[in-house]
């Protein structure tokens, strides 16, 4: 039997109720928290799958101390959901700093078009403690019992992170011993369905990625998203890590069959915590097409490297292609991932890469700043 095949023979929808859920209304379900740090725990992934089943968008609630796990951020995200801050000025979101009236403008509305619209509070800058590293990496695998998951965040961490990720697990606090043959134990269980499972590392070596596995016709796809820390801002090995990320991602292309990968860079907390203040926006470092795109893009090796200066990657039969940017200071390196995208076109791109919807939003926020 196909080991990937297997499908659970259990049913674990939630029920239709469920305790944190404070008020519902307008479509919406709230989940009020005062809660320091707001994590991703199993009640939580619960919540978000009970608004799921129910078609509600779920609303976290919280004052303007919370923070929010990059585990938590990206499931609310992913779940249609939105973050809403009561602060002493009123509500506002609590991602974009866009006041809001009621709490299900923050679902209703888009992001905030002028200054006018962002709240005083959301303005407030916090300190930068490290240089964060954002990612988003999708790999092809056969569906055989010899295809091990993780190896890509595993590459990540160690080349970018300094040291391999720590734990994993369904949900925070992902408290099970890394180890990427049970990591994919746990993925093959639950297929044919999606699998979602969380990796972290050691507050020596910041690491939140998601792991999203699933069956494509093509066999099995696996998306790593999520940030890593490289070290303290202007530090001697965090420059040297940023500027390793090419090579990283080519190393990725000689060893595994990625389709897509983005690496962006951006100040932010040191335990990678999202904070409901307004961030600098990220910072292209590089982006990898896999062989699968270049070939379904008709792209000429050659040619990308003399118009963009992209490395030629992977396998000589099946090439690669990494496009590193801001390694010339008189160059935008968002410019230049622009460029790059217009060039070869951005919705071939996001079709070729079969490019989630979360990267579709980090490629578009990344060029338009």
């Amino acid at each position: 039997m196909n080991p990937f095949r297997a499908a659970r023979a259990h049913d674990d929808r939630p029920t239709a109720k469920h305790p944190l859920v404070d008020s519902a209304g307008g479509g919406t379900i709230r989940i009020e928290s005062r809660a320091g740090i707001v994590r991703l725990g199993r009640a939580q992934v619960d919540v978000l799958r009970t608004a799921s089943a129910e078609g509600a968008r779920p609303i976290l609630v919280t004052d303007g101390l919370s923070v929010v796990t990059e585990a938590f951020r990206q499931s609310l995200v992913d779940a249609g959901g939105a973050w809403v801050v009561r602060g002493d000025d009123g509500l506002r979101n609590g991602l974009d700093g866009r006041r809001l009236e009621e709490f299900t403008d923050a679902v209703l509305l888009g992001p905030p078009t002028a200054v006018e619209d962002v709240a005083v509070g959301h303005l407030r800058p916090e300190p930068a403690t490290a240089d964060q590293l954002v990612v988003s990496a999708s790999v092809r695998h056969r569906a055989s019992a010899e295809t091990v998951l993780g190896t890509t965040t595993e590459l990540l961490a160690v080349e970018l992170a300094g040291a391999a990720p720590t734990g994993w697990g369904t949900h925070e606090p992902a408290t099970r011993a890394w180890d990427r043959r049970a990591f994919t134990e746990a993925a093959r269980e639950r297929m044919p369905d999606p699998t979602r499972l969380l990796a972290v590392g050691s507050p020596a070596a910041p690491l939140a990625m998601t792991i999203t596995a699933q069956r494509t016709e093509h066999g099995v796809e696996e998306l790593t998203t999520g940030l890593l820390s490289v070290g303290a801002p202007g530090d001697a090995a965090a420059s040297v890590r940023v500027a390793a990320v090419p090579q990283v991602l080519g190393r990725l292309a000689a060893t595994q069959l990625p389709l897509f990968a983005l690496v962006l860079r951006r100040p932010g907390r040191a335990d990678l915590a999202q904070a409901p203040r307004m961030a600098l926006p990220p910072v292209p470092v590089a982006m990898l097409l896999g062989a699968p795109s270049v070939r379904q893009l008709g792209l000429d090796p050659g040619a990308v490297h003399d118009r963009f200066g992209a490395i030629v990657a992977g396998r000589p039969r099946i090439p690669a292609l990494v496009l590193p940017f801001g390694r010339h200071p008189d160059r935008d390196p968002v410019e230049e991932l622009a460029a790059v995208l217009a060039h070869i076109g951005r919705d071939r791109v996001a079709d070729a890469v079969g490019m989630d919807e979360a990267t579709r939003e980090q490629v578009q926020r990344a060029t338009e700043q």
